[in-house]
């Protein structure tokens, strides 16, 4: 469980998506989720597959064409995972701030009487939650929330972490786009431990109704997940971004959508040279003028939609 403060933080991709589930007009863009990457001397393509977050991997694997991809390219980068290096390392040093130490009077009646409700013993006078750090914390929370929901969640079910590790299991390689942050926060960083405890306590409103989910709107969930089905999203290639898709970019604390994007291109760049490799990231990430699709046009590479049979 050390990727949860990870796997929030790059699921506002899809949260982006939603914002404009209404805004395109059918058959305006490409009805796929798949593109081939070919041109600067690449040997071999490789592609880019915008995913959904909360769709389990077995729907994505029911498509031949997706498949195939995944049995010819080498290496996989993700926003989260890698092969290379060690994750999360939760050895806290001296100095560490506590989970329970930023939080309000209110949020921590609040905290314990969710673990009471939920797991049978709270946060008070409980030694080791007194000794947790903030990503402990959090990952606590986040696991508490998805015990023993069905479906995919997002947190433990996970469309690009089942992909990641179905390369993994079968001797691939791959690496993370995303920069891992430090949840290791000190007395010079209390408010970025408070805006992070503040954002998963916020998740526990509501948690106890049938129909809540990570983005506490089921009715826009199953409306995003059944236009991915359908493959028909919006892309937006003539627009920079809307305010809508802005804010959900930085809803959960991190960079902007374009800073983001143009972060990973430098790594994506140096892969697709040396093999064939599959670039899995949100939909989210691909879609606009700051996408992945246009940024990698601009550096010269040619993208072509792979059309998928339906």
């Amino acid at each position: 469980m050390k990727h949860f403060s990870i796997l929030i933080a790059l699921l506002f991709s899809l949260t982006a998506f939603g914002q404009n589930v209404n805004s395109d007009k059918p058959g305006k863009d490409p009805q796929t989720i798949l593109w081939k990457i070919t041109g600067k001397g690449i040997k071999k393509p490789s592609y880019l597959l915008g995913t959904m977050h909360l769709m389990e991997l077995d729907w994505l694997l029911s498509f031949p064409e997706i498949k195939a991809v995944v049995d010819s390219t080498e290496y996989i980068l993700t926003e989260a995972f890698s092969t290379e290096v060690e994750p999360f390392s939760v050895n806290k040093r001296p100095g560490t701030l506590t989970a329970l130490s930023v939080l309000t009077p209110k949020e921590y009646q609040t905290l314990d009487s969710f673990f009471v409700a939920r797991v049978g013993e709270g946060v008070r006078a409980n030694p080791d939650a007194e000794e947790m750090s903030v990503m402990e914390m959090e990952s606590a929370i986040l696991q508490t929330l998805v015990l023993d929901r069905p479906g995919g969640n997002g947190v433990t079910r996970y469309m690009d972490l089942d992909l990641f590790k179905l390369y993994k299991a079968r001797g691939k390689g791959g690496d993370h786009l995303d920069k891992l942050k430090n949840y290791d926060f000190d007395s010079t960083r209390v408010a970025d431990a408070r805006s992070v405890m503040t954002q998963a306590m916020r998740r526990i409103a509501g948690s106890d109704k049938a129909e809540w989910n990570i983005y506490s709107d089921q009715d826009r969930v199953e409306e995003i997940m059944r236009r991915y089905r359908k493959m028909n999203m919006p892309y937006h290639f003539d627009k920079i971004s809307s305010n809508d898709f802005k804010r959900a970019a930085t809803e959960y604390g991190g960079l902007p959508m374009a800073e983001r994007n143009r972060n990973w291109l430098p790594k994506i760049e140096k892969n697709i040279t040396q093999r064939p490799c599959l670039i899995a990231v949100g939909f989210g990430h691909l879609m606009y003028q700051i996408g992945l699709v246009v940024l990698l046009r601009d550096l010269g590479y040619r993208l072509e939609p792979v059309s998928i049979a339906r």
